[in-house]
């Protein structure tokens, strides 16, 4: 996302916050997250850091944003939709929520390939699978039918590129079977939020993690060779089209919507 210039941005689902970082820095960034305690691990990771700021967190619904229409120049949504019962309510949020001229970028599970990942497609059952905030909803998007949602809300679909192609995805699905070992083993778990699997990062295999990372890393730089194949995570750029010359509305949704923007 190239998020330059003035403007308030927003992260909807965040996790544990890593992506908002390293997508939006320093810039002024309201957080929201259906599961508080996400955000709260996120407040004090970035309240710690050497000259952080002290982020705005708010526990929401992507399908019921408490803000002002028109209220964000940038909008990140990473991994959301495809949690959501009503992913077109939350695509019309969306919406509703960015500037006229707004830029948005969604990220997806992939499902043009047949599947979605390599767990999946050997049969076992990850954090996706059970009920819990976590859990999946649908197994991703493609290009039409992602096309076809964000569309269908009155954005303007810019442009689909893809990641997690296939090293990546290896290194990634390798991981997460070691993690899923690990909470089943150890905490005797089959679902946790990202809150909770951050108490791994105390124990000797998260400390085992951390020293073979760069070497993740460096094999996942792989993917470079593979510029050209699609990958099992979609990427779409958005925008809000511009406000018409006579300052009338160009969406119903944009006058429809109550709340106010807290932090």
């Amino acid at each position: 996302m190239a998020a330059e210039g003035p403007g308030l941005a927003l992260d909807i689902g965040i996790g544990t916050g890593y992506t908002t970082y390293h997508v939006f820095g320093d810039r002024p960034t309201v957080c929201i997250d259906l599961h508080a305690p996400n955000l709260v691990y996120y407040r004090s990771k970035i309240s710690g850091a050497a000259g952080g700021h002290r982020p705005m967190c708010v526990v929401a619904e992507a399908d019921t944003l408490p803000f002002k229409s028109d209220s964000f120049k940038y909008l990140l949504c990473s991994e959301v939709l495809e949690h959501l019962e009503d992913d077109g309510a939350a695509a019309r949020e969306i919406a509703r929520v960015l500037e006229p001229d707004g830029r948005a970028v969604v990220s997806v599970p992939y499902t043009g390939i047949g599947f979605t990942g390599l767990l999946e497609l050997a049969g076992i059952k990850t954090v996706h699978d059970y009920p819990g905030p976590e859990r999946h909803v649908r197994a991703g998007y493609d290009e039409a039918s992602m096309s076809a949602l964000m569309s269908g809300s009155g954005l303007q679909v810019e442009s689909h590129a893809f990641y997690l192609r296939l090293f990546t995805k290896l290194l990634v699905d390798s991981a997460s079977l070691g993690h899923i070992i690990y909470q089943r083993v150890v905490h005797r778990r089959k679902s946790w939020t990202w809150s909770e699997a951050s108490e791994i990062e105390d124990s000797a295999a998260f400390k085992l993690y951390v020293l073979i990372f760069p070497l993740l890393r460096a094999v996942s730089r792989l993917d470079g060779l593979l510029r050209g194949r699609r990958g099992f995570g979609l990427v779409t750029s958005l925008r809000k089209p511009p406000a018409p010359p006579d300052g009338t509305q160009t969406s119903e949704a944009a006058t429809t919507a109550p709340g106010h923007l807290q932090s």
